[in-house]
């Protein structure tokens, strides 16, 4: 590409080059949402790459290779991924090869030069999909239903390397869905991901981590727990995934109390903050008590762009309720409050550039 043609955006991620200033700031957004969902699973201090990736868009009479995207390690462990930038190029696949490029860069940050090679498939799959369906809700049904009609592979087949002959893409993302939606804690998951980032085969690990605690409780293979999970997560009945838009209005009511809760003083409680003052009385426990469970029962429904206020607020109304130290409080009000701005900034930048709605 002519250099004096170039146009570039760059973040603490990536640098995203193109002859198309639209094309450049569509990519360089989507690649600052791609690592907001990533941040759940990956250390952001595993995220700090000393050199940024380069995502060079590439109009076909630029291209020099083969396939829709090109990935290499240049000097000192940095990535860079060549797009054959062409109207073909779907926002689906654009996930995809970001994605890919974001968990190469990684590995190879984190686990050395040869990590690339070792890569297993399913994160990249479940960290794109991820992504993708908070983007375009409606497809999750889409996919639900198109899974139900296909055989489920064994377990062993959906944590293969990256460089296998990958199963269904779409079985790495039921993967991390189901150990989201079991027993597993929150930060078993996400040292369950960053080992297969690395290359690792988790079957072993992933076994352990749903073994039932109970004495008398038999122990289950790796393979039961997979298929009785996915029988599980697929017979049950969905609704879509909401739109970003609807998360934040059905989020923000949540945590706002406009209408007043009149205590027998007859002061109303306005805010989260002045919540704490009154934590100890009867209505104020029960209110909170139910918006709690609400949370809870809606999670699988939120737009995964509102997950992370959403999970903070959760923690939010448990200080409540377990009468944590005040400084506790703050500093789960802090989290929240930092959460809802980061989510409704990334809404409004994807909303503009990628044109949702």
């Amino acid at each position: 590409m002519a250099a004096p043609n170039l146009r570039s955006a760059s973040s603490e991620h990536f640098e995203v080059v193109g002859l198309d200033l639209r094309s450049v700031s569509y990519v360089n957004e989507l690649s600052l949402y791609t690592v907001q969902i990533a941040e759940r699973y990956l250390k952001r201090e595993g995220l700090a790459y000393p050199i940024p990736i380069l995502i060079s868009l590439r109009p076909d009479e630029h291209v020099d290779f083969e396939g829709d995207y090109r990935i290499t390690l240049a000097e000192r462990g940095s990535v860079q991924l060549d797009i054959r930038w062409e109207d073909s190029m779907t926002l689906e696949r654009s996930c995809q090869l970001i994605c890919e490029a974001l968990i190469v860069q990684y590995a190879v940050y984190n686990h050395g030069f040869d990590a690339a090679s070792r890569l297993r498939a399913w994160p990249v799959a479940a960290l794109s999909r991820a992504v993708y369906s908070s983007l375009r809700p409606a497809t999750f049904i889409e996919l639900l239903n198109r899974t139900r009609e296909s055989e489920l592979p064994l377990l062993s087949t959906v944590l293969e390397p990256l460089q296998s002959d990958p199963v269904d893409a779409a079985f790495g993302y039921w993967l991390l869905q189901v150990m989201n939606s079991g027993r597993i804690e929150r930060s078993t998951v996400s040292s369950l991901f960053q080992q297969a980032v690395a290359g690792l085969d988790i079957e072993e690990a992933l076994t352990m981590a749903v073994q039932s605690q109970e004495p008398t409780a038999e122990l289950v293979t790796g393979e039961a727990w997979w298929m009785g999970q996915m029988a599980a997560l697929l017979g049950r009945e969905y609704e879509v995934i909401e739109t970003m838009d609807i998360s934040n209005a059905w989020l923000a009511a949540l945590a706002r109390f406009d209408t007043p809760l009149t205590l027998e003083s007859e002061e109303p409680v306005p805010n989260l903050r002045s919540l704490w003052q009154h934590r100890a009385r009867p209505e104020v426990q029960e209110l909170v008590q139910a918006r709690y469970e609400i949370l809870r029962l809606r999670m699988l429904r939120i737009n995964p762009a509102y997950y992370n206020p959403a999970r903070s607020l959760g923690v939010l109304y448990e200080a409540i309720l377990n009468d944590v130290a005040s400084y506790k409080y703050l500093h789960s009000l802090t989290i929240y409050l930092s959460d809802w701005e980061d989510a409704k900034d990334m809404h409004e930048k994807i909303e503009e550039v990628l044109e949702i709605n």
